[in-house]
């Protein structure tokens, strides 16, 4: 593999710079604050300098999220492979953790930004996290852990829409509420989880 330059090291630098700028205005400001000007403004540089690295707004922000969501599918990725209890599980409490550890980089992918994705006849785009969590699914169905009357999409869906409705709450309405919501949504998943186990006569009933 080539080494790069330091012209180049240069540019990746100040390149991620601006991005996390980019995440500071957003903590403050929300998507709404997001603008070059104001961005080299506080980076000291001149617009025009910015301009090299990112052609408008949006470019910036698609940058942004693709990062975002680079990071997410590495943290399911790793859970989805690792451990002893149940992929859906761990894969449930990384999008919670990733929610709480990237507050910002959570409400750009999944409040701030639509799905790329706009029916069930597509395919979920091949960086999207959620791929992860159907194709874990679609192992625990065709592996029997799971209820072979379920659909890996609906199992996906919906684990999906519990731990976000978890993450959102926690961060917004329940924002410094004393409780203990990591204990509280482990109980949940694993209800959840457990509800789609095949039941004693469709799991155990031979030929």
């Amino acid at each position: 593999m080539r080494e790069a330059s330091g012209r180049e090291r240069r540019r990746s630098r100040t390149r991620t710079a601006i991005l996390d700028q980019a995440l500071a205005i957003m903590r403050e400001a929300g998507i709404d604050g997001i603008a070059l000007r104001e961005l080299a403004r506080r980076l000291d540089y001149s617009p025009a300098a910015l301009y090299r690295y990112f052609d408008n707004r949006e470019q910036l922000i698609a940058t942004l999220a693709a990062d975002s969501m680079a990071r997410l599918a590495e943290r399911l990725r790793a859970a989805a492979g690792d451990g002893d209890t149940d992929p859906l599980l761990r894969l449930g409490e990384a999008y919670l953790a990733f929610a709480q550890e990237e507050p910002v980089r959570f409400r750009l992918l999944f409040v701030d930004l639509p799905s790329a994705r706009t029916s069930l006849r597509a395919l979920p785009p091949h960086h999207s996290p959620y791929r992860i969590v159907l194709a874990a699914a679609r192992t625990a169905i065709a592996q029997g852990r799971l209820s072979p009357r379920l659909d890996a999409e609906s199992v996906a869906y919906t684990l999906w829409s519990l731990v976000h409705g978890m993450a959102v709450l926690e961060s917004t309405h329940l924002r410094g509420f004393d409780a203990d919501f990591a204990g509280v949504h482990r109980l949940a998943l694993q209800h959840l989880v457990a509800s789609w186990m095949p039941g004693e006569r469709e799991g155990g009933r031979k030929g």
